[in-house]
């Protein structure tokens, strides 16, 4: 897409590598945008898919790394990572190496996931163990905040005293 000046204009999130389509992890092969194509790698079907480019662009949804997921909820790697292991959320899809040894690499995360490993971090306390028993899970933002972090929604903070609040518009985030 071209802005008036001429220049090339970029998407916020950058071209298409990974995405879900109908719930299902895929990787982008090829597009070939004459005959409004693209071929990808469905991983839990383990073969090669077509489909029209305008519908996936249409219907895709995004897919997140562990890091990128992480960074949405201000925890590290490793946390997500030891929930996993520890069977505290349901492990996300993986994408694996295109061979016959077909070898785990990397988790890819959609919102559902991430949703979930919000609502298990919430239940964690962070630091040292609280007199009165309370849980505190610090800087982790509000089931709105990272709906809109994911979106890649602006999130409008408004100045009370010290503390910034922050200010939704009338969009539903359910």
């Amino acid at each position: 897409m071209a802005s008036s000046n001429g220049t090339k204009v970029q998407s916020k999130r950058g071209p298409i590598r990974y995405f879900f389509l109908n719930d299902l992890l895929h990787k982008k092969l090829h597009i070939n945008r004459g005959l409004d194509t693209i071929t990808t790698w469905c991983y839990p079907l383990h073969k090669r898919v077509a489909y029209t480019y305008t519908d996936v662009k249409r219907n895709m949804a995004p897919a997140f790394t562990t890091v990128e997921a992480a960074k949405m909820l201000n925890r590290g790697r490793e946390t997500l990572e030891r929930a996993i292991l520890n069977g505290d959320i349901e492990a996300p899809q993986f994408t694996y190496g295109i061979d016959e040894k077909k070898n785990k690499f990397k988790y890819m995360w959609n919102e559902q996931n991430i949703v979930e490993a919000h609502a298990f971090l919430s239940t964690q306390h962070q630091g040292r163990a609280r007199n009165d028993g309370m849980i505190t899970p610090k800087k982790l933002p509000t089931l709105r905040e990272l709906r809109a972090i994911i979106r890649q929604k602006e999130i409008l903070y408004v100045r009370v005293g010290d503390e910034f609040r922050p200010v939704w518009d009338a969009e539903d985030f359910t």
